[in-house]
């Protein structure tokens, strides 16, 4: 289901027979959770279970971005030798817009990497942080005070833009964006502004404000900008482990128990 698309009054109406939705992930922006409660629809997700999978993907992005290697495997193969000396992660500052599930999971592969990790999120997990050393703060210190910043929030109605001119204009100068949570957060058009007078060194997304995105998307015409088309939580294993959850979600419905991680 398309990030644009949505599950509402209309949907709900025309299937009167409606019973229970199982969410084949974690994101519920598609559904009207209250509209779901009118009309006596259980709505419940996976949540937790795409975890690791999506912070493999934000680590993969991350890393091929920071350190050009699309770019430059394709240089090589106009036969050019495209040497460039770069940082080491070791020491560096990243920042995390949202430190749930898939949060954590990332603090956890960036610390492994030496890096110094702060999180910002208004329902912070303190025992998860301290275990993992990184610092709970606000929003406002993630967005001024790192090297590369994260968004791993929820679509929300306040969270629509929550990336835009004003917040992108807080980062550091040559700081690095990744976006694996969903593409309404970001205003794509504040983003290529922003990689247009260098505010942004790059940035890489899993996710994006229509999806598929047109073939004109104005960030494809950044050639540090990398995409993957929100395959984040594709991995055998989580397909499986999300098909038996589902699963699971509509026996315990019918069979008149409550299912796990329910949200309407």
């Amino acid at each position: 289901m398309a990030d644009n698309e949505l599950w509402d009054e209309a949907s709900y109406q025309a299937a009167p027979r409606l019973k229970v939705i199982a969410k084949f992930g974690v994101g519920l922006n598609n559904f009207d959770l209250q509209a779901a409660k009118r009309h006596d629809v259980v709505v419940a997700n996976c949540a937790g279970l795409n975890a690791n999978t999506v912070s493999e993907q934000t680590l993969a992005l991350f890393l091929a971005l920071t350190r050009s290697i699309p770019q430059r495997s394709s240089a090589m193969r106009r036969g050019e030798l495209p040497r460039r000396t770069f940082r080491s992660y070791a020491g560096r500052e990243a920042g995390l817009l949202g430190f749930g599930a898939i949060g954590r999971k990332v603090a956890e592969k960036l610390v492994g990497m030496g890096m110094k990790v702060s999180a910002y999120d208004p329902y912070p997990n303190r025992d998860a942080a301290a275990r993992l050393n990184v610092a709970i703060t606000d929003m406002e210190d993630i967005l001024r005070h790192n090297d590369f910043l994260f968004v791993h929030v929820p679509h929300l109605p306040e969270t629509t833009h929550l990336i835009n001119d004003t917040t992108l204009g807080m980062m550091r100068d040559g700081a690095y964006l990744v976006n694996t949570a969903r593409g309404m957060i970001v205003d794509e058009a504040a983003a290529c502004r922003a990689l247009a007078r260098g505010k942004l060194a790059g940035m890489a997304s899993d996710v994006f404000e229509v999806e598929p995105p047109p073939a004109d998307t104005s960030l494809f015409h950044f050639d540090n900008y990398i995409c993957t088309p929100h395959i984040a939580g594709d991995a055998y294993e989580n397909m499986e482990a999300n098909g038996l959850a589902t699963a699971d979600i509509i026996l315990d419905v019918f069979a008149g128990r409550e299912p796990k991680n329910r949200q309407a």
